[in-house]
């Protein structure tokens, strides 16, 4: 099964659009995709478990029922080694999307993440992480190893269960990474071998 969403932050920004006011949404130019477990979700900020970098996206208005009702957005991503894909997003930049990983495991209710390998996040606050499904703003402790964290950010599922040490921390809506437009994630994956490439066609249609 295929599952695409269009991301809050740009529904919300289409309705902005229609009022007139506050809108301030980038073009989605770039795509990159994933080998993560999580199911896409309109409260995503980011993708589950990124590979590789993000590559241009070409985007062209086309006629599904009347003229320029579609939005078609397309690019070849190709492997660099064997690879799962589960998941891809579209980007409106291209910057490197900021890693790490729990150190120790998140456990239900907690506001202190533990954490390891991290690069690229931001160097003010606040910023949002995502681990798996659930969107965490980091508030304090940038440049440790230690965040304090507001959980379940951006309307995202709390997770109820233990959040694994060593699950992808990956970073959210900012400056640096920029906005996901859209993400889309696939059921039990696209296995690739090392030279293999995908041909997206991604159609968004008005109606």
């Amino acid at each position: 099964m295929i599952t695409t969403v269009l991301t809050n932050s740009v529904r919300n920004n289409l309705v902005l659009a229609i009022v007139g006011s506050g809108y301030n949404a980038a073009r989605p130019n770039y795509i990159q995709w994933g080998t993560g477990p999580a199911t896409a979700l309109a409260t995503d900020e980011t993708i589950s478990d990124p590979l590789g970098s993000r590559i241009a996206i070409s985007g062209t208005f086309i006629e599904t029922d009347t003229v320029g009702d579609t939005l078609l957005l397309q690019a070849s991503l190709t492997a660099s080694g064997s690879c799962t894909v589960t998941n891809l997003g579209v980007f409106t930049t291209q910057s490197s999307t900021a890693l790490g990983s729990l150190a120790t495991q998140l456990n239900p209710g907690a506001t202190t993440v533990q954490l390891s390998g991290y690069s690229s996040f931001p160097g003010t606050f606040p910023f949002d992480v995502q681990a798996l499904n659930e969107v965490l703003t980091v508030v304090t402790g940038n440049g440790t190893n230690a965040w304090t964290v507001v959980r379940a950010a951006n309307g995202s599922p709390i997770s109820t269960n233990v959040i694994p040490a060593g699950t992808r921390l990956v970073g959210g809506n900012n400056t640096e990474n920029g906005t996901m437009f859209l993400k889309t994630s696939f059921s039990g994956g696209l296995s690739l071998n090392a030279g293999d490439t995908l041909n997206f066609k991604i159609n968004l249609q008005f109606v």
